[in-house]
């Protein structure tokens, strides 16, 4: 907030004088409120995923036993998430009450009491984390709209009803914004969908969700794979076309005939040029990279011994952070600004086959972004005008350190800048654990008004704040900040 006192103390303005002048400036300019909104999400990524990744980086101080990220240095604001869904049922129920054997407790995600577990002898806490988590589908609809949904729905209430103009999507664009949203897996998966603003009682309606996505009013940028005419590693396969709407989409896609008006871009030259800069003439723009599941993490074939990058990269696709970049060269074209969902969506897919290797190559592609991201705005209108939310739609692997299966929650071990650390999954699934959320920008302090309550044993193990909110606070924030209009330079 603006400091008048020193305002008054540097031109000897009296008391009233000052009260006056802040009374109008107030008036004049909502407080908190943002041009542009920008969420990134780093799909199934925990605080064990973002710990290590630093520690691979270099960018850890062990002493203090935190990270020097980015996100770490001055104005970036942190808490931790909760994520878990309404109801464990796949299906509308009707029912609308939460499942209180789902919420987030302290003192149950970390008991370190013995307990029988699916595949034998547990702890407690490991047992109730792995046993009410959310699925990327109901964690997006809480992040798009403020409900807590069933596991599947993207954007789908559980009395069996769309959430229409509920999703930050298209509460930005009737706000004037141009809206995006790009991901490093098909863009029509559960997280891209629902933070695109996409309507479906099923996630793996695919098709229905492309179809939907591209005929939406309010997109006007959509960015991830799914390509059918390539395979994992970037070479030409026949593939299904599911993730773009169905060959018959696809056809109108690549001939410019859809209705939607669509400017298709593949190549990674296409890509590189729009990060470069947007032509008068880019308005709708899809981009779908030549390759099919992932941008990397599918390639090849991984081997337990696989240490980041010790396999080649697929030469033929762009990073995040260029397709970040081009993104916002488009939608930074619209003079009242931009809402845009950046997806580290793989890291997700590493987790789940407890891969640490692609992990850390996914997380440090998803910290690249938030560089370029930063980048931008530092030469953009700076952090009055633009707010910045990292963070992520669920916890994957239950990743601890090396020693976790017989000492509850050991910690992760620093190996040094270039050696994957010392770890351990012990899970293949999502699981309920607080994961990381960081905040920059205008409207970031409102994060500090929406604390559900404060964990000791995650500010002790994870060296935090111990303070989190919900899910479903990050759209009670970025709606509050689109809803304000933007502030003048403070």
């Amino acid at each position: 907030m603006k400091d008048w006192s020193a305002t008054r103390r540097r031109h000897g303005l009296g008391r009233g004088v000052v009260l006056l002048a802040m009374a109008v400036w107030l008036h004049a300019a909502p407080l908190w409120a943002a041009k542009n909104v920008i969420l990134m999400i780093a799909d199934g990524s925990g605080f064990g995923s973002w710990q290590a990744t630093s520690m691979y980086e270099g960018k850890w101080d062990a002493a203090k036993r935190q990270s020097t990220q980015l996100y770490d240095g001055p104005g970036w604001v942190k808490a931790a998430c909760t994520t878990y869904p309404l109801t464990l049922l796949k299906r509308p129920t009707g029912k609308t009450e939460q499942d209180p054997t789902l919420v987030y407790r302290p003192s149950k995600a970390w008991d370190t009491a013995s307990a029988l577990g699916l595949t034998g002898r547990t702890f407690a806490g490991y047992k109730f984390l792995m046993g009410g988590a959310t699925d990327s589908a109901a964690a997006a609809t809480a992040l798009a709209t403020g409900v807590k949904t069933y596991n599947n729905a993207i954007n789908w209430s559980v009395t069996n009803q769309p959430l229409t103009g509920k999703t930050i999507a298209e509460i930005a664009k009737s706000r004037g914004r141009a809206v995006g949203a790009i991901t490093t897996v098909p863009w029509s998966h559960a997280t891209p969908a629902g933070l695109g603003g996409a309507h479906n009682v099923e996630r793996d309606h695919y098709e229905e969700i492309a179809k939907e996505m591209l005929a939406a009013p309010y997109l006007d940028v959509i960015m991830g794979t799914g390509n059918p005419e390539f395979d994992d590693e970037g070479r030409p396969a026949k593939k299904k076309a599911h993730y773009v709407g169905g060959a018959a989409t696809w056809e109108q896609l690549k001939q410019g005939k859809h209705p939607g008006g669509w400017r298709l871009i593949q190549t990674k030259a296409e890509f590189e040029s729009l990060a470069a800069a947007a032509p008068p003439d880019a308005k709708k723009v899809l981009g779908v990279p030549q390759v099919y599941a992932t941008l990397q993490q599918a390639r090849g074939k991984w081997r337990k011994e696989d240490t980041p990058f010790s396999q080649p990269l697929n030469s033929s696709v762009p990073s995040l952070a260029t397709m970040t970049k081009a993104a916002i060269n488009v939608l930074s074209r619209e003079p009242n600004g931009f809402y845009l969902m950046i997806e580290g969506g793989a890291v997700d897919w590493a987790n789940h086959t407890n891969q640490p290797a692609r992990m850390i190559e996914e997380q440090i592609d998803f910290h690249q972004a938030i560089r370029a991201v930063a980048d931008w705005v530092e030469t953009h209108g700076g952090w009055s005008q633009t707010l910045v939310i990292c963070t992520a739609d669920h916890e994957t692997g239950m990743l601890w350190g090396k020693h976790s299966s017989t000492v509850p929650f050991d910690r992760i071990l620093d190996r040094g800048k270039g050696k994957v650390p010392d770890l351990r999954y012990n899970s293949v699934s999502h699981t309920n654990s607080l994961v990381p959320l960081v905040a920059r920008g205008a409207g970031c302090e409102r994060f500090a008004e929406r604390v559900k309550g404060e964990d000791p044993s995650a500010a002790e193990h994870w060296n935090i704040p111990g303070q989190y909110v919900d899910n479903t606070d990050v759209f009670q924030v970025m709606d509050a900040a689109l809803t304000d209009g933007p502030n003048p330079p403070r």
